[in-house]
């Protein structure tokens, strides 16, 4: 460091006793004179000024430096503190955006996948359609002949239900089908079929109804009683029920007259009961039906019950000559064998003969002309 003391000042000149009575304007004049003295003292107060203002500046040019030196390490340190988090967030995004793009490819990989099974699908899909449109454009050409066809196979169903079941209900239901299909077209073929198919809808309304279903119901029930009807060979009777009194009975020696008399009441009826079985007055025009042993009354029952059963067969199958006869064998049966005076083989007679006397098959008609129609029209269609 400069020495930065003040310089030494120029002392005052002493008086001159030479000039000492000079007169005061004279002394001032000689005093405003300038020495070669002060010439060189003014002269050096200046240089030394200019050395210190030097001094003064270089000082502040270091302090300047010195602070712009702590500023800008400064403004580094924070600019690297900066960049460091910026680099840390830098990095942390670039992990984030890479578990991002795993999962991104994974999904991708998984979405390929069920793209490509979904284009196999779309094109199974497609194909589908092409044969769908295919088969529709055949169906949509061959629409005519479906229908005649469908037309036929129901009139076929009710030819088949009326010459072999005699059904005529089934039968309707089967020729009102192929009118509903009919009434769907409006072409002149099928105006024609129709007029044939409500011809024959009438003819089969106009005939009378055969309840079938009672005639087997009535024939089921005689079969049920068949087992119950009484021969001619059973002596034996049923006792009659004896009317119990409605006054509890009482124990100890108050009861025993009631029980008494009970007991007695009804040894007498049992006895009364056995006298009756012992003599019988009775006709009887085949004396052999009373001459049966238990097994051949068993096997008359079963007889019964076989002829009854081949009539309910007979009648399912329609066959009105095989009913009858076998529906007239029963009622011999029962009319040689069984007790005819009691009620159960009387009204068994009776739903027999109902049976026999009913009307239980019919002329059926015939539709061979609808079915001739019906194939002529589509003879006329596969020629054009």
């Amino acid at each position: 460091m400069a020495d930065m003391t003040a310089p030494d000042l120029p002392s005052q000149p002493s008086p001159n006793p030479a000039t000492a009575a000079v007169p005061p304007v004279a002394a001032s004049a000689a005093a405003n004179v300038p020495t070669p003295a002060s010439f060189g003292g003014a002269a050096a107060l200046p240089a030394r000024s200019a050395g210190l203002l030097g001094w003064a500046a270089l000082l502040a040019g270091l302090i300047g430096l010195a602070a712009v030196a702590l500023y800008a390490q400064g403004r580094v340190a924070r600019v690297e503190r900066d960049l460091v988090k910026r680099i840390q967030a830098v990095e942390a995004r670039e992990q984030q955006f890479e578990q991002q793009s795993r999962v991104m490819s994974d999904s991708l990989r998984d979405t390929q996948g069920k793209a490509a099974v979904m284009e196999a699908k779309l094109a199974d899909s497609l194909g589908q359609q092409s044969q769908l449109r295919q088969q529709y454009e055949q169906m949509a050409l061959s629409r005519g002949d479906a229908m005649l066809a469908d037309v036929e196979n129901s009139v076929m169903i009710a030819a088949q239900q009326l010459q072999l079941g005699g059904n005529v209900p089934s039968a309707l239901l089967a020729l009102q089908d192929a009118e509903q299909v009919l009434s769907r077209s409006n072409q002149p073929a099928a105006i024609g079929l129709r007029r044939y198919i409500a011809r024959d809808i009438d003819r089969l309304k106009a005939m009378p109804v055969t309840d079938f279903a009672a005639a087997v119901n009535r024939l089921d029930g005689v079969i049920a009683g068949a087992e119950q009807l009484p021969l001619l060979a059973d002596t034996g009777r049923p006792p009659k029920a004896t009317v119990e009194s409605a006054e509890p009975e009482r124990g100890g020696l108050m009861g025993l007259p009631g029980r008494v008399a009970r007991t007695s009441l009804q040894g007498w009826e049992g006895f009364v009961a056995e006298m009756r079985q012992l003599v019988r007055v009775q006709r009887i025009d085949r004396p052999d039906a009373l001459l049966l042993s238990p097994d051949q009354r068993f096997f008359a029952r079963e007889n019964l019950k076989l002829l009854l059963l081949n009539a309910r067969l007979n009648l399912l199958a329609r066959n009105e000559s095989l009913f009858r006869a076998d529906v007239a064998r029963a009622r011999g049966a029962l009319e040689r064998w069984f007790d005819a005076d009691s009620k159960p083989v009387s009204a068994t007679l009776a739903s027999l003969r109902q049976l026999e006397s009913a009307t239980l098959t019919l002329q059926m008609p015939s539709l061979a002309e609808t079915t001739a129609a019906i194939r002529a029209a589509r003879a006329v269609r596969d020629a054009r």
